[in-house]
C-alpha cells in the first residue's frame, strides 16, 4: 500500500469514528427534535382515531354522549392542547410523581392520584400530594 492510501484511509476511519460518537451522544437530542418538527406539522383536528390521539401528549380528545339524552361518553373529535395548558400539564405531572403520585389519564381528563403517597391525601396544584 502506498503512503497516501494509509492516509486517506486513516482519515476515512477517523471520520467514522467522529461521526459515530456524534450520533451517540446527541441522538435524544435529534430525537427531541423529530418530535417537536413531528408536533408542529400534525393537525391534531385530522385525526380521527382515538388512540391515535391519546398518542400525542399534545393532542387531546373530545368526548361527549353518544345520542341526545343518552349518558355514556364516546370519542368525537381530537383538538391540540394549548401550549400554556401543555406546559402547565407536565409541571403537575412532575409535581404529582415527585410528592409520591400517580399521573393518571382518561376520557375526563389528567389527575394526580396520591392514594399511593398514603391515607387521606389530596392533589394540590402547588404543594403535590398533601394531607386533606
Amino acid at each position: 500500500m502506498s503512503k497516501r492510501t494509509v492516509k486517506i484511509f486513516s482519515i476515512f476511519v477517523a471520520v467514522a469514528i467522529v461521526g459515530s460518537l456524534f450520533i451517540y451522544f446527541f441522538r435524544g437530542y435529534g430525537d427531541r427534535l423529530v418530535s417537536s418538527f413531528i408536533s408542529e406539522i400534525t393537525i391534531c383536528g385530522n385525526i380521527v382515531d382515538e388512540e391515535s390521539c391519546q398518542e400525542k401528549n399534545f393532542c387531546e380528545g373530545i368526548y361527549g354522549p353518544s345520542c341526545p339524552g343518552c349518558e355514556d361518553l364516546e370519542f368525537k373529535r381530537c383538538q391540540r392542547v394549548p401550549l400554556n395548558a401543555l406546559v402547565q400539564m407536565e409541571e403537575e405531572k412532575v409535581l404529582c410523581q415527585d410528592t409520591g403520585g400517580e399521573w393518571y389519564t382518561n376520557k375526563l381528563g389528567n389527575f394526580c392520584l396520591c392514594q399511593q403517597a398514603g391515607l387521606n391525601k389530596i392533589f394540590d396544584k402547588e404543594l403535590g400530594c398533601i394531607n386533606k
